[in-house]
């Protein structure tokens, strides 16, 4: 009875996305092509960064690693960019994933990121000798956590994008991944609306750890979109506290 129950909701469900398909067909979101939220052509006209830099200094290095000067002010160790949001398709997307709470987006932002992540792979592994980073070296090591929604944000949006962005992301490496045990513990204004000393401020204590001890274990922190890299820094902070190596943002773009 159960099992026969449960097949009535799956095939109910299966026949209701049908009928919105065929009434609200899907449309690519940049060109307005039907059949994809975003069509191959569009996916791969999607512009990846070119180079990355300090993003404290804007210096560029190799690999976004903080500058010896810099790095006294950051427990993050530096942070990757895939794009940047002045793109206004990147931006489109973003948006549409995270307030027009597109949830299937998150398969294409994952991908995109892991096209992003590995030419960065690529680049260190032709410079390695010029680039110290034990992250890249060693992605057995790696431990991938999403940077956490407080739960009143999550129950209202019903998904955290970074938790589905990671999801994506860490099946094209096989990295082992950790959602739960990095905490948003206050629910605090919006960054974007804040200037760069006040987002400081406005993370501080944001988040803990209820995980036990990382052992030293290199981390990538996810999340869509970094600007002063505040939260980043905050969440690493947690993490090393908490016995992390490494840790390192990873984001879509720089808003």
């Amino acid at each position: 009875m159960n099992l026969d129950l449960k097949r009535i909701k799956k095939d109910a469900r299966f026949f209701w996305a049908s009928f919105l398909d065929l009434i609200f067909p899907i449309e690519c979101l940049i060109c307005g092509k039907e059949g994809e939220l975003v069509c191959k052509k569009c996916f791969f006209g999607l512009k990846i960064k070119p180079s990355q830099y300090c993003l404290h200094c804007k210096k560029e290095n190799f690999i976004g690693k903080f500058c010896r000067d810099c790095r006294r002010s950051y427990f993050l160790n530096g942070v990757w960019i895939a794009g940047l949001y002045d793109d206004k398709n990147i931006a489109k997307l973003i948006r549409a994933l995270k307030y027009s709470l597109i949830k299937d987006l998150a398969n294409e932002l994952g991908n995109f990121l892991a096209f992003f992540f590995r030419d960065l792979l690529n680049l260190y592994r032709i410079n390695r000798e010029k680039i110290n980073c034990k992250t890249l070296s060693d992605l057995r090591s790696v431990l991938v956590v999403p940077v956490p929604l407080h739960k009143k944000r999550k129950r209202f949006r019903g998904f955290n994008q970074a938790d589905e962005i990671v999801r994506v992301f860490s099946r094209k490496f096989y990295l082992e991944t950790d959602g739960d045990n990095l905490v948003r513990i206050k629910n605090v204004k919006p960054q974007a609306k804040l200037k760069e000393e006040a987002r400081r401020e406005n993370v501080k204590n944001c988040f803990v750890w209820q995980g036990k001890s990382l052992g030293g274990r290199n981390i990538v922190l996810i999340d869509d979109v970094t600007t002063t890299g505040s939260t980043l820094n905050e969440c690493a902070r947690v993490l090393k506290e908490n016995g992390a190596g490494e840790v390192w943002g990873l984001v879509l773009a720089k808003g």
